[in-house]
């Protein structure tokens, strides 16, 4: 079976409002196009937008609902931009913050929680994207201690998850 899915990070949204406007203007209208039942979708959040969303189950439950609601359904989320993925110039600052910092271990664990809440009751498992450690210039041993620390206390988070959610990281 061919699961069609649909990334949404190519349409600017840094709040719950946004995210919603992109399944309808866009996600919503491919599905309908496609004769699909179910749209698959990857999802790009904003740290702040995946903090809100993990901290306020209201406002979780509400963009299920409306993903319900549009026929599509998430089974993947892209944390590798922490936020202003549609800056005019994004370059090298997509790599921050690096995994040597707190906030993206924060980011990570928000998406991971949100991630669980979205899946299909069918999907055995998710996905989340990131990037790799960091930008490679500057990078210490140092640096390369703190990232490690970081993975390891998101592999805990993950493992204390009702759902199985799995990590990538990018090249």
């Amino acid at each position: 079976m061919i699961h069609l899915s649909y990334g949404t990070n190519v349409h600017p949204a840094q709040d719950l409002a946004g995210i919603l406007t992109q399944l309808d203007r866009y996600a919503e209208p491919v599905r309908r196009r496609l004769g699909a039942d179910q749209l698959g979708l990857g999802l790009w959040l904003a740290a702040d937008v995946a903090h809100g969303l993990a901290t306020d189950r209201d406002a979780l439950c509400r963009l299920r609902r409306e993903l319900d609601t549009r026929g599509l359904e998430v089974t993947t989320l892209n944390a590798f931009p922490y936020c202003g993925f549609h800056d005019a110039v994004v370059k090298h600052a997509v790599y921050r913050p690096s995994w040597k910092e707190p906030a993206r271990l924060r980011f990570t664990q928000d998406c991971a929680t949100v991630l669980t809440a979205l899946l299909p009751a069918a999907a055995s498992y998710g996905s989340i994207s990131t990037l790799p450690l960091g930008w490679r210039h500057p990078w210490s041993e140092a640096d390369s201690a703190a990232a490690t620390s970081a993975l390891t206390e998101l592999v805990r988070h993950l493992r204390a998850l009702p759902r199985r959610i799995r990590l990538v990281l990018q090249r």
